[in-house]
């Protein structure tokens, strides 16, 4: 039975680390991103909110929407990927939606986000308010990409027009922006292609016509360890007390009542002799 019991304590301290690390490290991942997102939308910084590797610093569509109490400034930048398939490197482009919420009340945490064409084209994101900042944007659920991917909007390998974006929550309508994305916006394909067909790799730096995003690295490998240095100092002490220091018995199990009886009885014959 005790080494059932020790298995299954052992079991229980497996899913107890892996609970800690993973808490720990979406905890202060977490705060992290909330301090560098807040503290670019105070320095108004809001390209370095784009979640692609390159981009176009300047926006392609800008504009300020009050709605009721609530105000909205909308930004959609251009922006792209290197992909690679099969070792073969090509560009993935398309805009960035952001919107930054000034005043009023925020939009719940998640909705549906409807992308509309001038024809029937039509596709579906999910919306996000980032950490309740007021900051939204959109992924696909599918790739989890964070781009309009101008792949989405062709037909017949024809680029169709972006012309409305709308904020849905559970079928009814809350915010909503006409726009006019069309083709000739796009303008880094071509010099971001003709340096990945060069260097057969894509560039770590601005080049002529893209930005570069430096990647944000957040590493918070010493407070995971250090929490899980505290766990098991934590678990080693609770085996000791639990496996180790047992209490005081006669042999392996504890007395009957009856036994302390007669235990008892010894101890009071004993007295009595040495009275006598």
């Amino acid at each position: 039975m005790k080494i059932v019991n020790r298995v299954i304590f052992g079991l229980i301290i497996a899913i107890g680390l892996m609970l800690v690390a993973s808490i720990t490290d979406e905890y202060y991942r977490s705060r992290e991103i909330v301090d560098i997102a807040t503290q670019k939308l105070e320095d108004q910084k809001y390209e370095e909110l784009i979640s692609a590797a390159y981009y176009d610093q300047t926006p392609v569509f800008e504009q300020t929407i009050t709605q009721e109490d609530s105000e909205f400034l909308v930004l959609i930048y251009q922006a792209a990927h290197v992909n690679s398939t099969d070792g073969i490197l090509s560009v993935l482009d398309g805009f960035q939606l952001l919107v930054i919420q000034n005043s009023g009340e925020m939009f719940p945490e998640y909705f549906d986000v409807l992308v509309s064409t001038t024809s029937d084209l039509e596709v579906s994101y999910t919306g996000f308010n980032l950490y309740n900042l007021g900051l939204y944007s959109v992924f696909n659920p599918d790739t989890q990409g964070s781009l309009f991917l101008r792949s989405y909007f062709e037909e017949n390998e024809v680029y169709q027009t972006i012309n409305k974006i709308t904020f849905t929550k559970e079928g009814i309508q809350i915010f909503e922006v006409e726009v006019e994305l069309t083709e000739d916006l796009f303008t880094l394909n071509t010099p971001l292609q003709d340096y990945v067909d060069l260097h057969q790799e894509g560039p770590s730096t601005d080049i002529e016509g893209v930005n570069y995003n430096i990647p944000i690295i957040i590493s918070i490998r010493d407070k995971v360890i250090r929490n899980l240095v505290i766990y098991l100092v934590v678990v080693m002490v609770a085996y000791y007390f639990i496996f180790v220091k047992q209490p005081k018995t006669l042999g392996k199990d504890k007395m009957s009542q009856g036994l302390k009886k007669d235990v008892e009885k010894l101890n009071n014959a004993k007295d009595s002799d040495i009275s006598v």
